[in-house]
C-alpha cells in the first residue's frame, strides 16, 4: 500500500497558514505606497513568508521597488484590483494569497525572479496554465513566476515543427499548429498548460499514434536557478533534457518549447453512453475493443453517476480513414449504448469535447496505473464506483501503442508498459461536501493499490515521497543526481518533488 499525506491535513495546514498571513498583512499594508513603472503598478508592501512557515526579514520598500521596475512584464500585489483573478488556479480547493505575482513577459523576467527569491528567501511558484491538482500555480506569500503572458506559437509547416512559449495553453497550439494540417501530442482540456503537461509526460488523443507529449519534444529554451538561459536538447544540455521529459519542473523553468509536428485531418470522434449497470460486462468489452486496435484508435472510459444508478461512457478518437474508423467501432456499438455521439468532426472539434474537466472547480483527484484489467481489478472498481458520492467519477485511460514502444530509460516519463492510467476523481460545490469526497478517492486508490503498477505524475492531487518514487519508477536515482546538480538548494520544490538532500 502506498503511504500518502492526508489532504485533510494539507486543508488545515492552509488554513492556519491563512489566518497568520492575514493578520501580518493587516499590519504590514499599513505603510504601503504605489510606484508606477512603465503601466505597471507596484506595491511596496513587506513580503513576510517564505512559504515554509518560517519567518523572514520583511524585503525593505526599495529592494521591492529596485526588482519591479528591472520586470520587462508587470509585477501584482495584493493591493491591485487584477490581483484575486490572476492568483486564481484551475483547482479551487487551493485559495492561496501570494505576496507578489510576476506576469513575465520574456525569459529574463523569470531570471530576475529567481534570483530575487532566492536573495530574499522567498518560495517560487511556476505557473503557466494554472491547472495543477496540487495548485503549485501559485503559494501563499512567496513569489509566482507566472508565465501566461509568454504564449506565443510559432509554426514551420515545411519542416512540421512548433515553438511554442511556456504559457501557451493546449487550445493555442492545437489551433496554430492545425492552420496547416498539423498537430501533436496535447491534453484532453483546452485550457491546460502545454509546459505543465509536457513536463509531466502528457497524455492525449493522438498518444497511441505518435507518442507522449515528451516524446515529441525536440528542445526546450530553460531558466536555470543561477539564472543562465540554456538550450535543452538531445545535444546540448542532454542531461537536463532528459529530466524534463517526465520529470516536471524540477530542474528549472521551461520557457519555450519545440514539438515535432504530424499530419492530423478531420477525425471520427465522439462518444457511446451505455444504460446503467453492466459495468463489469462493459469494462471488459472496453479493454477487448483496444487490444486488436490500430495505433490511430484511441479510447478512454469514464464510470459517470445518474439517477438510474453509474453509467459507462467510452469517448473514441480515430485519426485515420473515417470509414475504417467506423468499422472498428462496431464493437462498441454492438453492445447497445443509449447514446451514439460518434461522426466525423475536426481535430479542433474533437479537442474541444474530450470530455474532462473544463470549468474551474474544487476537486480532490489521484491515479495509479494498471497493467491489465483483470478480473478483479474490474470488480475492484465496480465496487468503488458503485458506492462512489454522487460528485465522483473514475476514468481509465488507455497506454498502448507508440507511448508504450519507447525503451524506459530514453527519457524521465516511465510509463511505458502497455496498460490503463486509472484517474480517480471527485468535485464538490460546498465545503461539506469535500470530507466524503476525499475519502472515497483516497479508499478507492488502496483499493485498487495491489493492482498497481506505478502512477502518472500530472494527476496526482497528493504527493508523498512514495508517490514520487512511484511516479518516476527505474529513473528515479538518475533525476535525483539531476535534480543535485541544476537545484541543489530546491528552489523549485512546489512540485512533485525530487529532494536533492536525500541521501
Amino acid at each position: 500500500m502506498v503511504v500518502t499525506r492526508s489532504h485533510a491535513m494539507i486543508w488545515e495546514r492552509k488554513m492556519a497558514l491563512t489566518s497568520r498571513r492575514k493578520f501580518l498583512w493587516q499590519t504590514s499594508l499599513a505603510t504601503v505606497t504605489l510606484c508606477g513603472f512603465q503601466s505597471k503598478a507596484v506595491a511596496t508592501a513587506a513580503l513576510a513568508f517564505d512559504g515554509r512557515s518560517q519567518d523572514v526579514a520583511p524585503i525593505d520598500a526599495a529592494s521591492f521597488r529596485k526588482f519591479a521596475s528591472q520586470i520587462t512584464g508587470n509585477v501584482i500585489t495584493p493591493e491591485m484590483s487584477v490581483y484575486d483573478s490572476t492568483r486564481s488556479v484551475f483547482n479551487r480547493a487551493f485559495d492561496r494569497h501570494p505576496a507578489a505575482i510576476v506576469r513575465c513577459a520574456v525569459p529574463s523576467d523569470v531570471a530576475r525572479s529567481l534570483d530575487f527569491a532566492q536573495n530574499k528567501n522567498l518560495q517560487v511558484a511556476v505557473r503557466g496554465g494554472g491547472h495543477s491538482r496540487l495548485g503549485y500555480g501559485v503559494c501563499d506569500g512567496g513569489l509566482v513566476i507566472d508565465l501566461s503572458g509568454m504564449n506565443r506559437v510559432e509554426v514551420d509547416a515545411a519542416k512540421r515543427i512548433a515553438r511554442a512559449e511556456a504559457g501557451a495553453l493546449v487550445c493555442q497550439l492545437d489551433r496554430a499548429t492545425q492552420r496547416f494540417g498539423l498537430a501533436t501530442t496535447s491534453g484532453g482540456c483546452p485550457t491546460v498548460g502545454i509546459a505543465g503537461l509536457t513536463l509531466g509526460g502528457g497524455e492525449g488523443h493522438l498518444m497511441p499514434k505518435y507518442g507522449a507529449a515528451c516524446d515529441n519534444l525536440r528542445s526546450a529554451q530553460v531558466v536555470t536557478v543561477d539564472g543562465k538561459l540554456v538550450q535543452a536538447s538531445q545535444k546540448s544540455y542532454a542531461d537536463l533534457f532528459w529530466a524534463i521529459r517526465g520529470g516536471g519542473g524540477n530542474f528549472g523553468v521551461v520557457t519555450a518549447l519545440e514539438y515535432q509536428l504530424h499530419r492530423v485531418g478531420p477525425v471520427l470522434s465522439g462518444a457511446l453512453t451505455y444504460p446503467a449497470g453492466r459495468i463489469p460486462e462493459l469494462v471488459q468489452a472496453f479493454a477487448r475493443f483496444l487490444e486488436g486496435a490500430p495505433d490511430e484508435m484511441d479510447a478512454f472510459a469514464q464510470l459517470l453517476p445518474s439517477e438510474q444508478g453509474r453509467r459507462l461512457k467510452v469517448d473514441v478518437f480515430y485519426c485515420g480513414d473515417p470509414r475504417m474508423g467506423n468499422d472498428l467501432v462496431k464493437p462498441l456499438r454492438a453492445l447497445s449504448p443509449e447514446e451514439d455521439s460518434i461522426k466525423v468532426k475536426s481535430y479542433l472539434e474533437a479537442q474541444a469535447g474530450s470530455g474532462f474537466l473544463v470549468a474551474p472547480v474544487a476537486h480532490f483527484q489521484t491515479n495509479l496505473f494498471l497493467r491489465e484489467l483483470s478480473a478483479p481489478a474490474i470488480a475492484a472498481i465496480t465496487t468503488a464506483v458503485t458506492h462512489a458520492p454522487a460528485t465522483c467519477k473514475l476514468i481509465i485511460v488507455s497506454l498502448r501503442g507508440a507511448v508504450s514502444r519507447v525503451n524506459v530509460s530514453d527519457m524521465a516519463f516511465a510509463l511505458r508498459q502497455p496498460g490503463y492510467e486509472v484517474d480517480i476523481e471527485g468535485v464538490w460545490n460546498a465545503p461539506a461536501q469535500r470530507e466524503d469526497v476525499v475519502r472515497w478517492v483516497q479508499a478507492t486508490r488502496e483499493n485498487l493499490q495491489p493492482f498497481a503498477h506505478g502512477v502518472y505524475v500530472n494527476q496526482l492531487g497528493d504527493t508523498s515521497d512514495e508517490l514520487v518514487r512511484s511516479a518516476y519508477g527505474p529513473n528515479y536515482a538518475r533525476l535525483l543526481e539531476i535534480k543535485k546538480k541544476y537545484d541543489p538548494s530546491n528552489l523549485l520544490r512546489l512540485n512533485q518533488n525530487i529532494k536533492p538532500n536525500e541521501a
